[in-house]
C-alpha cells in the first residue's frame, strides 16, 4: 500500500529546533512527511509561490519582526497560500499568546520545550483537516458569489465580464480574460474582462491578444484538455503552446472551454472537457473559447488547488453561458412564434387576426382623441380568372407582389397593411383624413400601373388592377370598430358594381384615369 505524503514547510532559523522537528516527524510510520526548510519569512514566501504544501510549521519569532506584526505576516501567508494549515511553534508557554496567534489565523500553537512526536503529528493532521474544511467553505462562498452575480443576468456579455472579475479576484492575478471564438478555427475572438484603467495593463491585454496565434493554439488545445500554465515566460519555452511571450506578461495560464454538441438535438452544450469525456463522447467537442489569467511583472507558480478550483469555476461559467444561449434561442423562438401569430404565411404582411386587433385598438384610441381613422379595402379584379390562366403558383406570387406594393406605399409606422381575405387586402390609416387616404390609394394605383403585372383574362385591362373602398370616420365611443369595416366594404362593392378598377369614397366613385393615372383599359386582340 502506497504511503500518504504530507508536504510541510518548516520556517525555522534554529538548526537544533529544526533537527528536533525532523526527528519527531520521522517516528510516524503511517504517514510520510516531506519537509522543506526556510530560514526566514521572506524565503518562506518565495518557496510558497513556487510549491504546493499541506501545512507550515512557523517559528513564532520569525512570524514577528520590527516592521510587521504577527497578524500582518500571518495575513500575508494566508493570502499567498490560503490552503496551507499554519502551526506556530513558540519558545515559551503563554496561553494568552497561543490564543492570540490562533485568533490571528493560525490553526494551532505549540510549545517547543514540550514538543513530543505524538502531539506534533496529531496537531499537524488536525490542523490540515480543519484548514481544508475552512478553505472549502471559502471556496464555496466565492462560488456562490459568482453564481449569484451571473445568475442575476441573462446577458452573455454581462455574464462573461462578471465571471472574469470574480475569477481575477479569486486568483489575485493582474488580469483575467475570457476569449470567445468568433470563427470555427478561433482565428477571430471577442475578449471579455474586468475594466482596466492602468496603462501597463491595457498594453498587456493588447499584447496578449496579438501574441496568441489562435489558429495554431486551437490544434494544440484540441490535443489536451488540461490547463496550460507558464510560470515564467522569460525562462520557459512557450513554443509548444504556440504563444509568443508578450513583453509585459511574465506568467500566465490558459484554460480551454469546450463546446459539446447535444446528441438529442441541435442545442449546444458547454462544458469543461476531460480526457474521459473526450474518449466517451461520440461527437468531437469544439473549442468555444478560453480563459486566460496572467501576471505582468512577476513570476507565478500556479498552485494545483488554484487550477482545480478554477476548473470548477469555469464549469459554472459554461453552464451560465449555456443558459444564456438557451434563453436567447427561446427569445428568438418566441419572436418567431409571435410573428407567425400575427403575419400571413403567404404574403408576410399582417393577417386577419392581427388586423382585427389593431383596428379595435386604434378605434378606441381615436375615439378618445376624436381624430379621424381611414380604412381602405382592396380587391384584386378578376383574380379567379388570373388563377385559372396562370396557375395557383403564379397566383400566390401575384398576391405577394400586391402585398409588397401596398407595404411599400405606406410611409408611417402606425399604418398597417393586412391580408383581409383570399385576394382582399386592408390598410388601417390612423389619424388620416379622407384626402390623405385618397392620396395613398392614388400612390398604390400608380405603383401597380408602373409594375404592369400581366392579366390577359381581366375584363377591364391587360394588366392587374384593384378595386378599392375608402372609408373615413371619427370613431365614437359607443360604436364598434366594425362600423368602419362595414362602410369600407359597402364602398368596395360600389367600386366593383361600377365596373371594377375603380376607387369608391363617400358618395362618389372614380376611376384611376380620372385621378391622372395612365390608362390600362382592355384592348381587344385582333
Amino acid at each position: 500500500m502506497e504511503e500518504k505524503t504530507i508536504k510541510l514547510l518548516l520556517v525555522e532559523n534554529n538548526s537544533v529546533d529544526a533537527e528536533l522537528v525532523k526527528k519527531l516527524l520521522s517516528t510516524e510510520n503511517n504517514v510520510n512527511f516531506s519537509l522543506q526548510q526556510a530560514e526566514n519569512f521572506d524565503s518562506a514566501i518565495a518557496i510558497l509561490a513556487q510549491n504546493n504544501f499541506d501545512g507550515m510549521l512557523l517559528n513564532l519569532s520569525l512570524a514577528q519582526n520590527i516592521n510587521n506584526s504577527c497578524k500582518s505576516n500571518l495575513d500575508t501567508l494566508k493570502q499567498q497560500a490560503p490552503q496551507v494549515a499554519i502551526i506556530v511553534l513558540s519558545a515559551t508557554e503563554d496561553p494568552d499568546q497561543a490564543l492570540q496567534v490562533i485568533l490571528q489565523g493560525a490553526q494551532d500553537c505549540l510549545n517547543k520545550q514540550e514538543l513530543k512526536a505524538r502531539i506534533l503529528i496529531r496537531s499537524i493532521k488536525y490542523a490540515i483537516a480543519r484548514q481544508r474544511q475552512e478553505f472549502n467553505t471559502r471556496q464555496q462562498a466565492v462560488m456562490k458569489k459568482m453564481l449569484d452575480q451571473i445568475r442575476s443576468s441573462i446577458n452573455l456579455e454581462s455574464i462573461l465580464e462578471t465571471s472574469a472579475t470574480v475569477i481575477q479576484e479569486f486568483l489575485q492575478s493582474d488580469q483575467v480574460l475570457i476569449y470567445r471564438c468568433d470563427s470555427e478555427q478561433c482565428t477571430e475572438t471577442t475578449v471579455f474582462s474586468q475594466s482596466v484603467d492602468d496603462e501597463l495593463e491595457n498594453r498587456a491585454v493588447e499584447q496578449f491578444m496579438n501574441a496568441i496565434n489562435f489558429s495554431d493554439l486551437y490544434s494544440i488545445l484540441a490535443k489536451s484538455t488540461s490547463v496550460q500554465a507558464v510560470t515564467d515566460t522569460y525562462a520557459e519555452s512557450t513554443a509548444e503552446l504556440q504563444v509568443i511571450a508578450p513583453q509585459d506578461v511574465r506568467s500566465y495560464l490558459i484554460l480551454p472551454i469546450w463546446l459539446e454538441q447535444s446528441k438529442d438535438d441541435s442545442d449546444d452544450f458547454l462544458s469543461i472537457a476531460t480526457p474521459e469525456k473526450t474518449i466517451a463522447s461520440e461527437q468531437k467537442p469544439e473549442l468555444w473559447g478560453m480563459l486566460v489569467a496572467y501576471n505582468i511583472a512577476k513570476t507565478r507558480h500556479w498552485q494545483d488547488w488554484e487550477i482545480r478550483f478554477l476548473q470548477r469555476l469555469t464549469t459554472q461559467v459554461t453552464i451560465a453561458i449555456q443558459q444564456s444561449q438557451l434563453y436567447g434561442r427561446l427569445q428568438s423562438a418566441n419572436q418567431k412564434l409571435k410573428r407567425l401569430a400575427i403575419l400571413d404565411g403567404l404574403t408576410g404582411i399582417a393577417n386577419r387576426r392581427y388586423f382585427d386587433l389593431v383596428l379595435n385598438q386604434e378605434w378606441q384610441r381615436l375615439a378618445r382623441e376624436q381624430q379621424p381613422l381611414s380604412l381602405i379595402l382592396c380587391d384584386i379584379d378578376y383574380f379567379k380568372a388570373y388563377n385559372d390562366t396562370y396557375g395557383h403558383q403564379q397566383g400566390d406570387l401575384c398576391l405577394q407582389q400586391v402585398a409588397a406594393i401596398l407595404q411599400d406605399s405606406t410611409r408611417r409606422p402606425a399604418d398597417l397593411v393586412a391580408r383581409y381575405g383570399g385576394e382582399e387586402f386592408a390598410l388601417i390609416l390612423p389619424n388620416t383624413p379622407a384626402p390623405g387616404a385618397l392620396f395613398l390609394a392614388h400612390r398604390i394605383v400608380r405603383e401597380l400601373t408602373r409594375q404592369g403585372i400581366p392579366h390577359q383574362q381581366s375584363q377591364v385591362s391587360n394588366f392587374l388592377t384593384l378595386s378599392m373602398g375608402i372609408a373615413t370616420k371619427i370613431p365614437q365611443p359607443k360604436q364598434p370598430s366594425s362600423t368602419i369595416i362595414e362602410a369600407a366594404d359597402n364602398l368596395l362593392y360600389k367600386a366593383k358594381q361600377a365596373g371594377r378598377n375603380q376607387l369608391a369614397m363617400d358618395n362618389w366613385v372614380t376611376s384611376p384615369q380620372q385621378l391622372g393615372v395612365p390608362s390600362q383599359q382592355k384592348h381587344n386582340q385582333t
